[in-house]
Formats: C-alpha cells, sequence, structure tokens
C-alpha cells in the first residue's frame, strides 16, 4: 500500500481546537492532515528579511526612549518618562499601534473622524511618537507587531507545502489578517468556513467587501476565498431546549452545575461532550472547592498568586512599602490580642529578621542583577516548589536579567516588576474528570453536546470592553477601528454560537438588589427551571457534620465568681454582659482576634509602652523633643495616620503634663502590678501610672479610645492601692487632659457585696442585647448565621 502527502492545512481558533481535531480524526485509515492555531499560522506565513524580532524588553526600552524625545508626552498621554512608570502605562500604547497598523489607519484617518477635534493635542503626540518608534526600532535591527505590516513578505516556502489551506473563522480578523489571506489565495486554495450572525457582521462586512457577496444572517458558509464562491451554505437551527434558572446565592450554581451534569449524562449525553461555561472564570476556585466527586477538569489554569511563595513575596513587598517594623516572634501569633496582618504572615512564614533587615536596607537602592537574584533566591529556598513553579520563578528572574543590561532601577522597582509579571502567570490544574470547566473565549468553535452557562447576568454576558483609552467609540467607527459594541457583540456570537450547536443547555444566573439577568438573554427562547428549589440546591452541598442548633436558650449554673482573684477586667466582663463572661471566662473561648481590626487597643498599647518607657527616666517633665526621639522605634508598630494624629496633639500634652507637674507633683510608678483584699475579696491588676505629691497619691488610667462613663475602674484602682489617693483617666488621643472618676469605693464594695449574694445560688447567664455591636462572641451568642 502506497501512501501520498495529505496536502491540507486546518487552521483552528485555539489549541483546545486543534486537540479536538487530531482526537476526531485519528481514528481514520488514512494520514490526519496538519492542523495549527490560528496564532501559530500568523507567525509561519510571513517573514521579515533583515530584521529580528525584538523581545518585550526590547520593545519596551525602545518606546521608552521615543518617548523621552517627544515633548509633553507625560501630562498629556499619562505616560511616565521613568523606566519603570513608563512600564506600568505602556500596554495601551503597544496595543493602540498594533491596532492601527493592523487595520491600515493612520493617526490623519483619526484626525479627520475627529469631528469635535477632542483628541488633536492628543493624537499629534501618538503620530510624532509612533513615527519615531518605528524608526528606531528598524534602526536596531528589529520588527514587532507594529511594524509588521510595513516590513513583511508572504513565507512562500511554507505555503508551498500545501494544496488547500482551510480556516475556520469565528473571531474578527484585521485588514492586514485579510491581505495575507487574499494573497496566498492566488497560490494555494483558501476555504474559510464560517457563521453570518446579527452579532458577527463586522466579519461579515469584511467578508463582503472582499468577494463582492453578500451572506444572509442565520447561515454556516463554507466560502473559497481563491475563487471568491460560496461552497455550502446550511441554515443554523435555534436550539430550543435552552432551561433557566435564578438563584438569589451565588454559590448554589455550584449545586446546579452537578445537577445538571447528572442529568445530561441520564440523557445519554458523552461526558466528553459537556461544557461547562464561566463567564467570569474566577468562580472556578468555588466551583472546584465543591467538586467533591472530582467531576470536572478545568481549562483555565490557576492564578500563581495563590502560591505560598507569591504569598509572602508579596507580603514583603507590602511590608517594606510601608517600612513596617518586623521581627521574628516564634509566638506572635499565639501571644497577641491584636494581630497586624502583615507581621502575621512574615511570623507565619517564619521569615528570618535579617534578611528583612537586609532587603530593607537596599530597598530603595539601585540594585544589579547578582544581588536580586541573591535576595529572590534565598527567599524562595525557604519553600519546596513544584517543577512548575519553580520554572515560572526563574523564567521571571531571567528576565529581571535581560532588562537590567539594558537600563538600571532600584530594587523596588525591579521587585514590582517581578510581582506584576508573577501575578500574570498560570498553573496547570492536574487531575480531573471528562466533563470541562472553561471561559467563553475557550469554547470557541467548540463542539458540546451539553452545555451549563452560570453568571448569566447583565454586568457580565458580556463583559464590558476596557480596551478604549485614547478614543471614543464613534471616532473609532468612522475611523473604521473596533468599537465597544463590536466587541461586545463578539462575545455575544461566541455564546449564541455554543448554545445553537448543543443538544441542552442549562443557564443560571444570579438575581437580587444588584444583579439582573443579560438582557442578552432575550435572543433566545427558554424555559424557566422550576423542579427543585433553591434550599433543595443548598441541602445537596451539604456533606454532613454537626448539625447547628440555631436556637437560643437561656444558660443557668452554679458559678463561683471568687474562687480565683478578680481582676477589673473580669468584673468588668460580668456586669457589661454576663453571657460574655460565661464565653470567655467558665468555657475559656478566647475572644475572635481579627488581622488589623483591633486599631484602638493596639494603638493604646503602643503609647502605653512608649510612655512607661520616656516616665521612667523623666519624673518631673515632659519634653516633646525628647520623647519623639524615643517614639522613633514604636512608629512602624502602629497606623502611619494614627501616629501622625498622635504626635500633632504632642503639644497639648507637653502643656498637660507640664502644668500637671508644676502642681507638685512626680511620677512614682509606671504600669504598676499590684494584689489587695477588698471586702473579703482577692482582688489584683495593673495601674498604668502613679503620681506622687507632698500629700497625696493619683492614679492615672490612660485612654486611647473613649473614656468609660459610670465604669469602677479608678474605684478598682484605688481599693487596690488602698493608700491617701485620688484617680483620673487621661485621653491621650483627644483632648488631653485630666478626666475625674465618676464613681467611688463605697459603690465598688456595694457591688461586690452584692454579687456575693448573686452566686450563692445558681445564675442565669443572660445576655445584654446592647453590648453586642462589638462583642467577640457575637456570631454563635445570637447564632445569628449569615
Amino acid at each position: 500500500m502506497s501512501y501520498t502527502q495529505n496536502k491540507i492545512l486546518n487552521v483552528l481558533s485555539s489549541s483546545r481546537n486543534v486537540r479536538e481535531f487530531y482526537i476526531a480524526n485519528s481514528r481514520s485509515n488514512s494520514l490526519v492532515s496538519k492542523a495549527i492555531t490560528i496564532a501559530q499560522f500568523e507567525q509561519q506565513i510571513v517573514i521579515v528579511p533583515n530584521l529580528k524580532k525584538a523581545s518585550q524588553i526590547d520593545r519596551l526600552l525602545i518606546m521608552q526612549k521615543a518617548a523621552k524625545s517627544v515633548q509633553n508626552i507625560s501630562s498629556v498621554i499619562n505616560v511616565g518618562s521613568q523606566f519603570f512608570a513608563f512600564l506600568r502605562n505602556s500596554d495601551y500604547l503597544f496595543s493602540f499601534f498594533k491596532e492601527l497598523k493592523r487595520e491600515f489607519v493612520s493617526i490623519k484617518d483619526l484626525v479627520r473622524s475627529d469631528t469635535y477635534a477632542n483628541y488633536d493635542e492628543h493624537l499629534s503626540i501618538l503620530d510624532e511618537l509612533l513615527k519615531l518608534y518605528l524608526s528606531m526600532l528598524k534602526e536596531a535591527g528589529f520588527y514587532d507587531d507594529i511594524s509588521l505590516p510595513d516590513e513583511y513578505q508572504i513565507n512562500y516556502d511554507f505555503i508551498k507545502n500545501y494544496d488547500e489551506v482551510k480556516i475556520k473563522l469565528d473571531g474578527i480578523f484585521s485588514k492586514l489578517d485579510w491581505r495575507i489571506l487574499c494573497e496566498i489565495s492566488k497560490n494555494v486554495s483558501v476555504i474559510i468556513e464560517f457563521s453570518s450572525s446579527k452579532f458577527n457582521q463586522k466579519t461579515i462586512e469584511s467578508i463582503s467587501e472582499i468577494c463582492e457577496t453578500s451572506f444572509e444572517i442565520g447561515f454556516d458558509y463554507v466560502l473559497n476565498l481563491s475563487q471568491k464562491a460560496v461552497i455550502s451554505k446550511t441554515k443554523i437551527e435555534k436550539n430550543m431546549d435552552i432551561k433557566l434558572k435564578s438563584f438569589s446565592i451565588r454559590s448554589l450554581q455550584c449545586a446546579y452545575v452537578f445537577d445538571e451534569i447528572s442529568n445530561f449524562v441520564r440523557c445519554g449525553i458523552d461526558p466528553k461532550k459537556i461544557a461547562v461555561i464561566l463567564p467570569d472564570e474566577s468562580f472556578y476556585e468555588i466551583l472546584k472547592n465543591t467538586d467533591e466527586r472530582n467531576m470536572l477538569n478545568y481549562a483555565m489554569g490557576k492564578s500563581f498568586t495563590t502560591e505560598p511563595v507569591f504569598v509572602l513575596l508579596n507580603t514583603l513587598k507590602s511590608a517594606l512599602d510601608q517600612d513596617v517594623f518586623y521581627e521574628y516572634d516564634e509566638s506572635y501569633l499565639s501571644k497577641n490580642s491584636s494581630l497586624a496582618s502583615l507581621i502575621s504572615a512574615l511570623n507565619y512564614f517564619k521569615f528570618d529578621t535579617d534578611l528583612y533587615l537586609n532587603l530593607k536596607k537596599i530597598y530603595h537602592q539601585n540594585c544589579d542583577f547578582d544581588r536580586f537574584n541573591s535576595v529572590i533566591s534565598s527567599i524562595i529556598s525557604k519553600f519546596t516548589l513544584s517543577a512548575e513553579v519553580r520554572t515560572i520563578l526563574l523564567n521571571e528572574i531571567f528576565l529581571i536579567g535581560t532588562l537590567l543590561r539594558n537600563t538600571s532601577l532600584r530594587f523596588e522597582s525591579l521587585f514590582e516588576i517581578f510581582l506584576m509579571n508573577l501575578k500574570e502567570a498560570k498553573l496547570s490544574i492536574v487531575g480531573g474528570a471528562e466533563v470541562t470547566v472553561m471561559g467563553v473565549l475557550e469554547s470557541r468553535s467548540g463542539n458540546y453536546d451539553g452545555v451549563i452557562i452560570i453568571d448569566f447576568n447583565d454586568d457580565i454576558v458580556p463583559k464590558r470592553s476596557q480596551k478604549e483609552m485614547f478614543l471614543s467609540s464613534s471616532v473609532r467607527k468612522k475611523a473604521g477601528l473596533i468599537s465597544h459594541q463590536d466587541r461586545e457583540n463578539l462575545q455575544r456570537f461566541y455564546y449564541e454560537s455554543l448554545i445553537n450547536r448543543a443538544k441542552k443547555v442549562s443557564i443560571s444566573y444570579l438575581s437580587d438588589e444588584e444583579s439582573i439577568l443579560s438582557r442578552f438573554a432575550r435572543d433566545f427562547s427558554f424555559k424557566i427551571d422550576e423542579k427543585y428549589t433553591q434550599n433543595a440546591y443548598l441541602n445537596s452541598l451539604k456533606t454532613g457534620g454537626i448539625k447547628l442548633s440555631l436556637e437560643r436558650k437561656d444558660i443557668y449554673f452554679k458559678h463561683d465568681f471568687f474562687a480565683t482573684e478578680l481582676s477589673f477586667s473580669r468584673l468588668n466582663t460580668y456586669l457589661t454582659c454576663k453571657r460574655k463572661y460565661y464565653y470567655r471566662y467558665v468555657l475559656g473561648i478566647k475572644e475572635y482576634r481579627g488581622f488589623d481590626k483591633d486599631v484602638s487597643s493596639h494603638l493604646g498599647s503602643t503609647l502605653h509602652s512608649a510612655l512607661q518607657e520616656y516616665f521612667s527616666k523623666f519624673k518631673t517633665k515632659f519634653v516633646k523633643k525628647e520623647f519623639l526621639e524615643l517614639f522613633k522605634k514604636y512608629e512602624s508598630t502602629i497606623d502611619t495616620l494614627d501616629s501622625e494624629i498622635f504626635k500633632v496633639g504632642l503639644t497639648k500634652f507637653e502643656e498637660s503634663q507640664n502644668a500637671h507637674f508644676n502642681l507638685g507633683f512626680s511620677v512614682f510608678e509606671c504600669e504598676k502590678e499590684l494584689k489587695n483584699e477588698f471586702c473579703g475579696v482577692k482582688i489584683t491588676g495593673k495601674i498604668d501610672r502613679i503620681d506622687k505629691s507632698s500629700d497625696t497619691f493619683m492614679l492615672i488610667d490612660y485612654k486611647s479610645g473613649a473614656v468609660p462613663k459610670k465604669s469602677f475602674q479608678l474605684s478598682f484602682y484605688e481599693a487596690l492601692f488602698e493608700q491617701n489617693s485620688i484617680s483620673f483617666y487621661y485621653d491621650i488621643k483627644n483632648e488631653y487632659k485630666f478626666i475625674p472618676n465618676d464613681t467611688n469605693v463605697d459603690e465598688l464594695a456595694q457591688c461586690i457585696n452584692g454579687l456575693k449574694d448573686e452566686f450563692k445560688n445558681e445564675v442565669c447567664f443572660d445576655r445584654n442585647e446592647k453590648a453586642c455591636q462589638y462583642c467577640a462572641y457575637f456570631v454563635f451568642c445570637k447564632k445569628e448565621l449569615k
């Protein structure tokens, strides 16, 4: 048996389509014709003699150099002249220029289309920049996607290997694409397969103009571009088997996905022919967490930002940007009542103190590649990395090295570039079954018998375009460029094609105060799915475990309140809310610690420490300048704004304190721990500051938050101290003044004696509803789960 080479080249929209093409044709008894993606086809069909393809770094450096030569560019079109600022804002320059060149639209064409001259100054500067960039690029021996339309030649050596090029068209081709196809169609038969829809008329108009033929909406066409003749025309049947289901909770759509997959399989649909479409691809994380039976495989990659090594690197950058003070403390997470998120993360990763200090030292300095590589390598060496993660990291480090051959940057800029690139990286999602989860773009040209689309909401389907930064849609349309409407219609076309090619389609959407069904849904005939209630889907997601009791119950308990030494904190907790006391002191449940939540508490403890250190040295005066010098080491541990507000008020604090010292008072003790017996009860506590005059002592409690009314705190301290004394709160945040005690020791004695009687019997630990708002036990105490 003899074989002859099959000379058909199939050009498809994606790698997925290429894989599926080979799988579908692998069982034939003949040689399978070659298939490549449209991107690969574009790379091979043209060549640029005597010029080298510019790397992204080369392009950036040349564009920046060109921008520096154009006057007023930074102020008019908002790109910085410094490399790092330019890097962050240059993407839209490259994409805009590429689009202009591929559509053969000049800046002058845009000026003529700008009826009201709204963009004259912008366009003039962009025109100068584009000409200068193209000149510099060619002079450096490079070409890129922008200069390609001016420099390309058809690669006939590639074309001559084939008798026919068959293209599946489902996007929008540029005028350059059509020009290339028309040129090669003179040497090889070019067959184009496409659909005509009201949503892809931009494409249909281009084909009609080339072939001088009209194409009716609602049909699939096969066109011989070489002969400009229609080979076949097939009516597209509208899918009438579409179900629509609304949910008030977004995550319940997960249960809907699994239920519909089961329904499709029971109807005889091969799982391999089922697709789950996510208009918002980030929803895959929620879906994956509910996929306990591993029913799905995921076409989209996992974001690199979820990797522990990235979390640490990103945390480091935030800490260094904020100049956070950090020392590794192995007990930080267990011993601190308030947790700073950045410090907590660094301690969780056991990040080395010396390495952090070294990073702070070099952070704002110019950095060469050896230093950058050494620092990053020492950080990532602490992790056990998969081969894929390690490869991504090493590639990005290599790119930094390439960048530094041509420019000089500070470590902080290099670090941000490094993290910017890592944020865009994707990791493979290994494993999974035969049902595929994908975004709508990945579904192009796909043929699936069962299709499930979730999040079919008006703000997502279609996604609103964000790419037109320079021009309005009207100007773009007049100039022949793609408009907002064109881009959104292209998405509608993808959905329409996917739905009409399927046998069964199930669509769900979120319906609440902020979300409505996409208006695009009006283009389809569907029936409302009322088979199951939302509670049924909720129950299907339950995996067993302990059933929560949401019934409120009174708690009666015999408790020895005075079995241990009584602190004011314990006393006050009981007087404020008996139920909170029960949770904290009877059951021993620790309070919830939210990251960066208890700001006033952390601020207060820091100020207490700073004032204790100062007044342990200076007993009879307060000098603002000396205190600020001491305060420097505390500043990095609190919020910058709080620190600055406190420092602004220090002048009033200085005046108030020195007026107090002039009355004959001096500091006697700071943070004094005391024990005593009062009304036959052992009591204990710590007093912030004790001042002394010739005839009395003053007990002082600093307040960085609200000063309590009708609190026994100061009376409790007087009972602890026992000697002749007066007591005051001191507001160290707002008023900077002494605030007298509004209770007395006799009232405290009456309270404690009353508690002795109360605890002789069972006590009802009821809740005080007025104290619930800021209570750490609020959620499970009130039985309100949301």
